[in-house]
């Protein structure tokens, strides 16, 4: 048995670092428009497609994992990329409910379906089917909230939206959505100046604010602990443009050093 090869694999395995994430957003602001790519810890941002046309004004945004999908929308049209250093934007169409298109403010994905909500009749969670683009709706929820920002932690596979307004009692803010048990529940409230929050990544317990911009008005996006409710801090804003919507979701980072453990692995199997 040759040992250095298993030396030189044990060593790839111990400096492999696991996959973080990154924020990925987007807003309508005119002109031209980008959906970045931000570093949630450093707050770097790189620009991964840019265009003045709708296929770069996201309003909503969700990510496959299973697939590495980026999905996106505009209006009632859908968007998916492979997710990488850059996009290659194609349009999958207009999402319909009860065979008329239809628009949403908020997307999210888990368990191979589409969900988004919308802000105009009737507000609701829909589950969309990605391929059909046909929706349904799964939780007509009170038309007092304003659910804009939707994704899943899919850590843990729960639901998350943003609403801009609450009924009496209620609050703006973070909310835990069970579309089985119709109902929702509050975890996290607004910064303090803060009335108009329409993107939303949540992963591992940490909830990503996503404002719309500009970024000469509303400088930052926030960090907020999804079990606390307390702000962590924030990350500064890419966008430039004023938009009156925005979108986010999390997606991993891939690791060119994961990739070569994996390589080191099936080379340990061959000898």
């Amino acid at each position: 048995m040759c040992k250095i090869p298993l030396l030189i694999t044990l060593g790839v395995v111990l400096i492999a670092p696991v996959a973080q994430g990154q924020l990925i957003v987007g807003n309508d602001q005119g002109g031209l428009k980008t959906i970045w790519n931000v570093n949630p810890v450093s707050g770097a941002a790189a620009p991964l497609y840019s265009s003045s046309g709708s296929e770069a004004e996201p309003w909503g945004m969700a990510y496959d994992g299973s697939t590495n999908t980026l999905y996106w929308n505009f209006s009632s049209t859908l968007y998916s990329s492979p997710f990488g250093a850059t996009l290659t934007p194609t349009n999958l169409g207009m999402m319909t409910f009860n065979a008329t298109s239809v628009n949403f403010v908020g997307l999210g994905f888990h368990n191979g379906k589409l969900y988004g909500t919308r802000n105009i009749t009737t507000e609701a969670v829909y589950e969309i089917d990605p391929v059909t683009l046909v929706a349904k709706q799964v939780y007509v929820y009170p038309s007092t909230f304003d659910f804009g920002g939707l994704d899943f932690d899919a850590t843990n596979g729960l639901m998350y939206g943003l609403s801009d307004t609450a009924p009496a009692g209620s609050a703006a803010g973070l909310y835990e959505i069970d579309s089985a048990g119709q109902s929702q529940t509050f975890k996290a409230p607004y910064p303090a100046g803060e009335f108009d929050i329409d993107g939303l990544a949540v992963h591992n317990g940490i909830a990503y604010y996503i404002t719309d911009g500009p970024n000469t008005e509303q400088p930052s996006f926030y960090k907020y602990d999804v079990a606390t409710g307390q702000l962590l801090g924030t990350i500064p804003s890419p966008f430039t443009g004023s938009g009156i919507f925005c979108a986010a979701t999390w997606a991993p980072e891939p690791s060119s050093l994961v990739l070569l453990t994996l390589l080191g692995a099936t080379a340990l199997r061959r000898r």
